[in-house]
């Protein structure tokens, strides 16, 4: 049987990293065949071994393919993968070999576990979530669909982030804290409680921003 081809939706600069983390992976399932990107060219000014092969505007899947989007903004990840999914795309999860998953989690599709990720015990994450380097995710997490974890946040245990929640690099959530849904926690923030839907907050502690 002929391996799937993977296709990384998004040539931007997390793009090109997830193209690392998935060449990381020993598998026999799929091998990376390039990017989609509406930027035609934006690998041009990298030595990359793999084209921009197509514009996303428009791409119809072969069955042969599989992809992750590895764009950052949530909205937009979301936007582009359910158009994907409506043409027949199959999403899988690149899960680096260093991250560390623990027992009793339920994981969607579409997902990007990059280095050095901890997953502990009972989280539920959704699909098409992102968890960036070094970033934790403690006991009894649940994560839904979209949501993005920077590098170096700290999600501990009981914490909810709804659907495309935005987490800016370094920062933290508190136990039982709930995110709703869209909303953007600043590089650093430390959220106690609670942050309303589709805003975004800053500092230590959090506060709005809007």
């Amino acid at each position: 049987m002929s391996l799937k081809e993977l296709i990384i939706v998004g040539a931007g600069s997390f793009g090109r990293e997830v193209l690392c983390w998935a060449r990381d992976i020993h598998q026999n399932k799929w091998k990376v065949k390039g990017f989609i990107d509406d930027n035609l060219n934006s690998l041009n000014a990298y030595n990359i071994d793999v084209p921009v092969v197509s514009r996303i505007t428009g791409y119809q899947p072969d069955l042969n393919e599989v992809f992750v989007c590895a764009i950052a903004k949530p909205d937009i990840r979301l936007k582009i993968t359910a158009d994907l999914e409506n043409k027949g795309a199959e999403f899988v999860n690149i899960i680096h070999p260093t991250s560390v998953i623990g027992g009793n989690n339920q994981i969607g599709t579409g997902n990007i576990l990059c280095p050095y990720s901890v997953i502990t015990t009972n989280v539920t994450i959704g699909n098409h979530v992102i968890v960036n380097l070094h970033s934790s995710i403690g006991h009894d997490v649940v994560i839904e669909d979209g949501v993005t974890l920077s590098a170096h946040c700290d999600i501990t245990g009981f914490v909810q982030l709804e659907k495309g929640v935005f987490l800016g690099s370094g920062a933290r959530l508190l136990p039982s804290a709930r995110a709703e849904q869209f909303s953007v926690i600043g590089a650093g923030c430390v959220v106690l409680k609670h942050v309303k839907a589709h805003k975004t907050v800053f500092g230590v502690p959090a506060r709005y921003l809007n």
